[in-house]
């Protein structure tokens, strides 16, 4: 009777990642490396989630962007809606290119009968320069492994605790990204539930959804020039 109790309470503890094979909790890791470790492994294991975004640009505006997310180390892809300054617009990010979906305003502008084009962080076209930085960024953030790797590299765990998130039972980590700040929470599967950096807050859910991103046919992308 009690070994039977004991695994029930076993059980319902690894359902919430508190519980290890060796019947003891396993140890948060230590520093940012094996935190990037973890997180990236759980990440690549799911392969896919959605994703909301809040930021602010540099220059004041502010952004809201859900998602799609298919990770796939240098080759993951995005569908995204973004919202910037109240617009809404639709990109697609695959095969390491950004695609931007024209407005009738836009078509009718640029004087195309194309649906999209590709937008670039030093692009010298109107659209490139007015969104390019931005969301390179936006994508940059979105994708939880860069934004792991980044952490490996420059973050040290100042701070990690069991913490509530919205109903979900996650290892909650703060971090010192050499003077900014940064947190971490990640669920008892070690995926990202929600990462707050630099002024923009991630929020992970659906983890391993399916999810299919393809970049628009050649035909349908014109010049934004």
């Amino acid at each position: 009777m009690r070994a039977t109790g004991f695994a029930v309470v076993c059980t319902a503890l690894l359902l919430l990642g508190g519980c290890s094979g060796e019947e003891k909790p396993a140890a948060p890791p230590a520093d940012a490396a094996q935190l990037a470790s973890v997180a990236g492994a759980g990440t690549q294991k799911a392969r896919s989630s959605k994703i909301a975004l809040e930021t602010t640009a540099e220059d004041g505006r502010k952004v809201v962007v859900t998602s799609s997310g298919l990770y796939e180390g240098p080759n993951s892809k995005f569908s995204m809606v973004a919202e910037v300054a109240g617009e809404k617009r639709d990109l697609i990010y695959a095969d390491g290119v950004l695609y931007y979906h024209l407005s009738d305003a836009q078509v009718q502008e640029l004087k195309t009968d194309k649906e999209w084009v590709k937008i670039t962080a030093g692009g010298k076209d109107a659209l490139s320069a007015a969104n390019g930085a931005l969301m390179t960024d936006v994508v940059e953030k979105l994708d939880p492994t860069r934004t792991i790797e980044r952490i490996s590299k420059s973050g040290k765990v100042t701070k990690s605790e069991q913490a509530d998130l919205n109903g979900t039972a996650t290892t909650h980590y703060v971090l010192d990204l050499g003077g900014s700040p940064a947190e971490v929470w990640l669920d008892g599967e070690q995926r990202p539930v929600q990462v707050s950096i630099d002024k923009a807050t991630i929020k992970y859910d659906s983890w391993a959804s399916d999810v299919v991103i393809i970049a628009p046919p050649p035909e349908a992308i014109g010049d934004s020039r």
